[in-house]
């Protein structure tokens, strides 16, 4: 048994063998779930829900009859608790009255691959397995069942989610407004929007720019956007000449408006360094509603203030 293990800096979702293994031999010498759970690394509910997942039950030899005959099947009186397993029995490797429910590394791994491997492909299903699981979920759902309890009571193939998902599509027979619950739950609240005050919108719509594009018979302009990579990483300001299709980028360490206009103002510098002024080659810039761009139309006047 490892002795010194600690727990894992990076949280990773997914168990491996050698945590598997751990639990094997932790659970051979009668440690709690939580105590596996703090060499793991993992919730001791973690724990708990691998061991009777993944437990093989092994059946008894002995065959237990009552006064008639009939085979009585029994559960050890210890199962009813935590580990919930036989192996830190002290007989586990002796002959039972009862099923032995057994927790083992390797098993447990080569199950978890073939699941990950099913959940990934998709489980495909023939017309006629689907119309039976709508037949068994429409008749629980009239009966009054919930829909959890229908796809386990029935060993249905298809998870509680995707059944919500084919609920909202109105695959089924039944609508998602027969569902009591649903109907009861409020709609989740949506993240609202940045908010940009509609006084700096006036004069800056799409119809105002074909307007004073009508105005000048403008035929040259820039339009300015950015492109998100990873959620709170860097962020890429672009500007793209219509009329050639000519686009490059400014790297911005961050989505706002104070590192939009360093960087332009950047831009400027460079360009009065060589003796060009900005104005003559980024005569009109479109960009959206988006706030990081509210101040970008004063940044010219700032420039030749000072």
């Amino acid at each position: 048994m490892h002795t010194n293990k600690t727990k894992n800096k990076v949280k990773n979702p997914h168990m491996t063998l050698e945590d598997r293994i751990e639990i094997q031999e932790c659970l051979s010498h009668g440690m709690t779930f939580k105590g596996i759970g703090n060499r793991i690394g993992k919730n001791q509910t973690t724990i708990s829900r691998e061991i009777k997942n993944r437990l093989e039950i092994v059946p008894t030899s002995a065959l237990r009859t009552d006064g008639k005959g009939n085979p009585i099947v029994a559960i050890c009186p210890k199962l009813q608790k935590a580990p919930f397993v036989c192996n830190p029995c002290p007989i586990v490797k002796r002959p039972c009255q009862f099923d032995k429910h057994i927790y083992k590394a390797k098993p447990a791994q080569d199950g978890y691959k073939t699941t990950l491997r099913e959940a990934r492909e998709g489980i495909p299903l023939t017309k006629e397995e689907f119309w039976e699981i709508d037949k068994v979920i429409t008749q629980g759902i009239k009966d009054g069942q919930h829909l959890y309890h229908i796809l386990q009571s029935n060993n249905l193939n298809v998870s509680v989610p995707t059944a919500y998902r084919h609920f909202r599509k109105d695959y089924f027979s039944v609508s998602v407004m027969d569902l009591p619950r649903v109907v009861k739950l409020k709609p989740r609240a949506k993240k609202k929007e940045d908010y940009v005050p509609q006084g700096l919108k006036i004069g800056r719509a799409y119809c105002d720019f074909l307007k004073y594009k009508a105005e000048l018979d403008l035929i040259t302009w820039w339009e300015m956007d950015t492109v998100i990579g990873r959620i709170g990483g860097k962020t890429l300001l672009t500007f793209c000449f219509i009329p050639c299709n000519f686009m490059f980028g400014l790297l911005l360490n961050d989505k706002s408006s104070l590192e939009v206009t360093e960087k332009i103002q950047s831009l400027k510098r460079e360009l009065l360094s060589q003796g060009l002024r900005f104005g003559d080659y980024f005569p009109e810039i479109i960009t959206d509603n988006g706030g990081e761009f509210a101040n970008v139309a004063g940044i010219e006047k700032d420039l030749e203030k000072r």
